[in-house]
Formats: structure tokens, sequence, C-alpha cells
């Protein structure tokens, strides 16, 4: 995430629509991905969310005839919006969501709309079951994909139910965005590897097909297989070959946008974020990573980055950056 600045000199942050200094109205720019100040901007003008409770500070063209911002629009279904808990629900999952459209913008992904494709454009259900709402007709809502639709449980907007599951799970790590790009991989998986001549190294790295409700059957039964560590970056990515692929795309979006944050601050030097340059991105991204921990430590907070990257895992990631980074070449 870039560092951004009012046009009065005050740094203001990615979510914010008023500057605290001059308190001027902001808006956030997906086209030039800067923040920009509404009144400075005619070409401009904001998402329909921005005074909703959502409190969405895209814009969009002028000219462009969606009411709606090109990361609200990818909403297909809320939550009940007459349960209260549901408004705060929506509203942090649309936070997480811009996020990972930016990502998206800034690595030069595709995203094909349902609009543009009615039968596998990306479009986001964000359901309750009846374990939140007794009032709905779904005994049971799953997080998944499937051609295009990523499902989201609004309770994983909660941070105690994310807590009491990462528990119950035996994760280290949960949260909303994380779900949300896990999802997208499998999305990408579709659109980037399927038939494509990507999809003979994927069979060589990540494995074969085998049939994927025994594998999860197997999975939930008896747990990851046994020294998963040493070949997959989850224990959950050792469950099947599209699992460890969308885990392990997960795990490259956190490292390119923490990267990408982290030079905005002049952490590190910034064209290190950008660089085709693998080896050096993953220097980078250990000693960043030791120092987010010892921060945290610091603090008496649990460790921001629990994870140990074997060899096998940082090939993996490997053939996703050429896998990117051909994309922005083309």
């Amino acid at each position: 995430m870039r560092r951004f600045h009012c046009v009065c000199g005050q740094e203001v942050f990615f979510e914010e629509s008023v500057c605290p200094a001059c308190h001027s109205p902001l808006g956030f720019n997906p086209a030039t991905l800067r923040m920009v100040v509404l009144t400075d901007e005619p070409t401009l003008r904001t998402c329909a969310l921005r005074y909703h409770p959502v409190g969405c500070n895209w814009m969009l063209a002028e000219g462009d005839n969606h009411r709606q911002c090109r990361s609200c629009r990818l909403t297909r279904t809320v939550p009940q919006q007459n349960i209260p808990i549901n408004v705060q629900r929506w509203k942090v999952l649309e936070r997480a969501k811009r996020r990972l459209v930016y990502s998206f913008i800034m690595l030069g992904l595709p995203v094909v709309t349902r609009m543009q494709d009615p039968d596998e454009g990306l479009a986001f259900d964000f359901l309750e079951d009846q374990r939140t709402n007794p009032l709905v007709k779904k005994k049971i809502v799953y997080t998944g994909h499937h051609n295009g639709v990523i499902t989201l449980h609004v309770a994983e907007a909660d941070d105690a139910y994310r807590a009491k599951t990462r528990e119950q799970m035996n994760e280290s790590y949960r949260t909303v965005l994380g779900h949300m790009r896990h999802e997208m991989g499998h999305y990408y998986w579709d659109k980037l590897i399927r038939g494509s001549v990507w999809y003979p190294r994927f069979r060589y790295l990540f494995g074969g097909e085998e049939d994927y409700r025994e594998s999860m059957d197997n999975y939930y039964a008896y747990g990851p297989v046994p020294k998963w560590e040493k070949r997959h970056v989850s224990a959950y990515a050792s469950a099947h070959p599209w699992e460890d692929w969308a885990e392990t795309w997960a795990h490259y979006l956190h490292i390119m946008d923490t990267l990408e944050t982290a030079a905005g601050f002049a952490v590190i030097h910034r064209s290190t974020a950008h660089s085709r340059d693998f080896h050096l991105l993953m220097g980078e991204w250990r000693q960043l990573t030791l120092m987010m921990n010892a921060l945290n430590r610091s603090m008496g907070q649990r460790d921001s980055y629990p994870f140990t990257l074997s060899r096998q895992v940082i090939v993996k990631l490997r053939f996703i950056h050429q896998l990117v980074t051909g994309l922005e070449s083309t």
C-alpha cells in the first residue's frame, strides 16, 4: 500500500474520507492509485456507498455509467441490513475487498466481472446461515469459490468468531483479507492456469488433481500430511493441489502488498517492491518479517508473520511471481 499525503501536506491513509488536518474531502482514485481531494477532481465522482454506513471512499470517472466503484460493484449479495450487526459486518468485508482490488490493480491482474461474463465472471456473495441468523433459509454457509463467485460467511467479519475458529482449526493466521486472497487464488487458477501453457508447470510443482472431495474429506478426518511444512505454506495447503495453489497465491499477495507498504514508508527501497528479481524480493521479505515479528514481541503481541517458508514453498512462490510479471509484460 502506497503512502499518501493530502495537498496540505498531511499524511493520510487509504481508508480516510476527510483530511484530519485541513478537513478536505478525500477519495481514492483507482485509475492512478492515489488519494485525491474531491474538489480538485472535476472529472471524478464518488461511489454511491460513500455516504452509506459502508463508507466507501473510492472514486469513479465522471463518464462511468456505474453508480458504485469498481470494488463495491463486485458485491452481488449483502447480509440482511435490518440486523444492526450486519451493517458493521458488511463495512468490514468491503474494507478488506478494497485492499484486495487494490492489489489486482497494482499487479496488473485481470478481473472479468459478472457483467462481462454472466457465467464465470467475478462476484462476491456475503452470506449468513442459521448459526448466526435463524431467520435465513441456509443451514450452513461455507466460504468458497465456484465459477467466479466467491462466498464469504459474514461472521468472518467478527473478531471473536475468527479468533475462536482460528483456535478450533489450529491456524496461525486467519483474516478477512486472507480469506479473500485465498478464494481469489481459485478464481485466478481458472483464469490463468487451467488449459494454459502454465498448467504443466503447475502440475509439476503442486501435484496431480486427484479427487478433490475425497482429498478434503481425508484432510478433515485425519489432518494434514506428515511433515507438511517441508512442501506447503500451511497445513491446509496439504489437503489438495488446488488448495496448495490458493494458499500459496494468497501468500504471494501478502508479500507483495506488504513490501509495497514497507517501500511507501521507506523501510525498503521503492524499486525493490516492484522488482522482477525474485531472489531480491525474498531477501527483503525475510528481513522485513524478522523486524515485524520483533516489533510485535516488543508490544507483547503474537508474531505478525507466523510462517516459515521452506525451499519448495519458495519455488512455488517464484512460479507465481513469474506468472504475474509475465502478465505485466503482455
